[in-house]
């Protein structure tokens, strides 16, 4: 046969493959439309349309890897292709290879016609979510929404709003959010988990007795929910609400181990509760619990601080302390606990104010402790040295893993549409 009969029987073949996967994925066979597809590259290697559709079906599957090769694999043929390095960034997204992400995503806007994309912004922005970078995660998520309200992924792009704006304190818009969703939450969520999430962001604003209604909701619907068992009992913990109770703290929180004991927050507020009741051997053993399952917790080491110096072990304290500033050197409290230790113990004064100073430099509207550091420098009698204090809130700080891993991937600058060369 003439080489432009084989090239027509070769072409023949190829197109007949391509149906025999398109039909296959239409029936969701993917295994055979893959095999369709690959058939058509042994007629024709360069097929952008096998190559392609390869490609989606590893990208449908959650095969990202493969998914990667074949894309590139388009690209090496027609690198204008601005589809095509969206889907790649979406492929690099999910294997969390962010610098990779952001480069595909970065051509896509330079070579697609029509940016106004919403699944491309969505894209961009779980990419700068996964760094960490809020305000640009916000923005792209909003222009998402403005391009097309009713695009298929909207309501976990509310969702992904509902967190970043309860990140970001602002507690209107994120209540906004999850109500917007909260009968239709985008899967695999479902409504007590929306609930749960307005609950969270009623005790973010200190509304607490709106934050327990909305877990007791919760909990009728599932009575075994460790987490939600768990923002009860520390509910109950706070002293300036009127349902205040430690017992029921201390009930919630053995509740909330009997279904889940492998989180290291329940067994640091079961600790927390049991040193309001003065319980220190048992407040010890969770704090033991707690550190044993996360070691990396500057909080939970300055409550063992807290713990030694209460029970007159002031050497384990300055060790707690300390261990507690190596991981992280950011929170006032742990400071202002060891210019209290340095004063109390050894009349260490200068180590003291040198410490407090290092508590106002992070906390600089504490006029109370600017006060006492003050009366430390100028008094010659005695003056009453405060008792050490716990951290309000503490899920405001993240573990030394987190704090690291955010450290490694610095935010890159917001993505904008890009001027076309002319």
């Amino acid at each position: 046969m003439t080489p432009t009969v084989l090239q027509k029987l070769a072409s023949a073949n190829e197109h007949a493959w391509l149906t025999l996967g398109n039909v296959a994925e239409l029936m969701f066979e993917w295994d055979k439309a893959t095999t369709a597809y690959k058939s058509a590259l042994r007629h024709n290697p360069y097929s952008l349309q096998a190559l392609r559709q390869i490609a989606n079906v590893c990208r449908a599957r959650e095969e990202f890897e493969q998914a990667i090769d074949y894309f590139q694999r388009v690209l090496s043929l027609q690198n204008r292709d601005g589809d095509t390095w969206g889907a790649l960034g979406h492929c690099y997204l999910m294997t969390n290879d962010l610098q990779q992400a952001y480069h595909a995503y970065q051509q896509a806007l330079y070579h697609l016609p029509d940016v106004k994309d919403p699944k491309l912004w969505y894209g961009i922005g779980i990419l700068y979510d996964r760094y960490g970078s809020l305000e640009h995660a916000e923005e792209a998520f909003v222009a998402a929404i403005k391009m097309d309200p009713n695009f298929e992924k909207i309501n976990e792009v509310h969702f992904r709003l509902g967190i970043i704006y309860k990140q970001q304190e602002k507690y209107d818009q994120s209540l906004q959010c999850f109500e917007y969703i909260l009968e239709h939450p985008p899967k695999p969520l479902k409504k007590v988990d929306i609930l749960f999430q307005q609950g969270h962001v009623y005790e973010q604003r200190k509304e607490f007795a709106k934050a327990k209604e909305l877990y007791e909701r919760v909990l009728e619907i599932n009575a075994d929910d460790a987490k939600v068992l768990q923002q009860l009992g520390w509910l109950y913990h706070q002293p300036n609400t009127d349902f205040a109770d430690p017992k029921k703290a201390v009930d919630y929180f053995m509740r909330s181990l009997h279904a889940d004991d492998k989180d290291p927050h329940t067994w640091y507020f079961l600790g927390r509760s049991y040193m309001v009741e003065k319980d220190h051997a048992k407040a010890y053993e969770s704090y033991q619990k707690a550190v044993y399952l996360d070691a990396n917790n500057p909080i939970f080491w300055c409550s063992i601080g807290v713990l030694y110096f209460h029970t007159n072990q002031f050497r384990d304290a300055l060790d707690a302390y300390s261990r507690a500033l190596r991981l992280s050197p950011h929170i006032s409290e742990i400071w202002y606990n060891l210019g209290i230790l340095y004063e109390s113990c050894n009349n260490q004064t200068q180590d003291a104010v040198d410490a407090y100073q290092k508590a106002i430099d992070l906390d600089p509207k504490n006029a109370q402790l600017r006060d006492h550091i003050h009366l430390l420098q100028s008094s010659q009698s005695p003056i009453t040295t405060p008792l050490p204090i716990e951290v309000d809130n503490p899920y405001q700080y993240p573990t030394q893993e987190l704090a690291d891993a955010s450290e490694q991937k610095p935010s890159p600058p917001m993505l904008k549409p890009t001027n076309k060369k002319p």
